[in-house]
């Protein structure tokens, strides 16, 4: 290596004070370690010196992490073990979601902790990219159907409002399109269907199951956007029929069914962006398959105070009994 590559290389740590350090000495023992080791010509007295740090507590520190691990130390690292264990199931965690599986787990510990150690060791959650389209409807589309919702997404007990949209799943072999239906109680998946083609038969689908599943009470809203599925007179014969009142948000407002968007950006980022796009529709069928299980069963939901949607439901259920 060159002297002009080893000092480019040195100005990563050569410009920075320790205010530009979040935490303490720590911290900053554990930058300095990883300095070294990526240019091992590095002196580790003008490290700590332009760091703020002294060179015995560097080498006093390496020393008790070379040894076995006693005291906070030793607690620290068996909550980064589990930290490790959660984050490998539910990629897409951050600190506040580990912390609340930590507690569940009755292991007592600060978020703030959690954070920090998660800092460190470089452990984020991955989420991809959220991409947008543009969107359009006719104004004037069953200007008979209102907006019965009114951005009123919480509902006291089940099937009294239940949120539907449709999204699409790009594969190798093309588009996959899915429908779902979501419960405004506790936000479970309620049921769900797919096509390789665009047409009103999916969003049926996963109604008439969702119907079947739940038999709601005369007067439960089914709200959607503006989509043509959704103004159909099939959809509508289907929601009279049963009893329920169908409602539509206005035209290019997303956060009219702001739910339901939310429910597709979670898939997406948390599922479909970050593992890669399938290869086929039936591995997207599959992944999907999967995800809705871990999110009514397992994912915490930070509406419901960091439950899953089934337990949540298990929970309210035996307090009112």
């Amino acid at each position: 290596m060159t002297s002009h590559a080893r000092k480019k290389r040195s100005r990563s740590w050569e410009k920075r004070s320790p205010s530009s350090l979040v935490g303490g000495p720590v911290e900053i023992y554990c930058y300095i370690q990883a300095e070294k080791e990526r240019d091992p010509e590095a002196k580790i007295s003008v490290m700590c010196r332009v760091l703020g740090v002294s060179r015995s507590g560097f080498y006093d520190w390496l020393k008790r992490l070379k040894g076995p691990l006693r005291g906070r130390a030793a607690e620290d690292a068996k909550l980064l073990a589990e930290i490790q264990t959660i984050h490998r199931k539910f990629k897409y965690y951050g600190a506040p979601r580990i912390h609340r599986e930590l507690l569940a787990h009755r292991h007592c510990s600060g978020r703030h902790k959690v954070a920090r150690l998660m800092r460190i060791h470089g452990i984020k959650a991955r989420r991809g990219k959220i991409k947008s389209r543009r969107r359009n409807a006719p104004p004037k589309r069953r200007a008979e159907v209102a907006d019965r919702v009114r951005r009123q997404f919480n509902r006291p007990a089940p099937n009294m409002l239940w949120f539907t949209d449709l999204t699409q799943i790009r594969t190798h072999q093309g588009w996959l399109y899915a429908a779902v239906i979501l419960e405004a109680y506790n936000r479970e998946v309620v049921s769900w269907a797919v096509a390789a083609h665009d047409t009103p038969k999916t969003a049926m689908t996963a109604f008439a199951d969702a119907i079947k599943i739940r038999r709601p009470q005369p007067g439960c809203v089914i709200h959607s956007d503006r989509g043509y599925q959704f103004t159909s007179f099939d959809w509508l014969n289907l929601a009279a029929d049963n009893g329920l009142e169908p409602s539509i948000g206005e035209r290019k407002n997303p956060r009219d069914n702001a739910v339901m968007e939310s429910w597709f950006s979670s898939l997406k980022s948390e599922e479909i962006y970050p593992n890669g796009q399938p290869v086929t529709r039936e591995e997207a069928r599959s992944r999907l398959f999967h995800y809705i299980w871990t999110y009514n069963h397992e994912r915490l939901h930070s509406t419901l105070g960091y439950l899953s949607p089934l337990e949540y439901a298990r929970i309210n259920q035996q307090l009112s009994a």
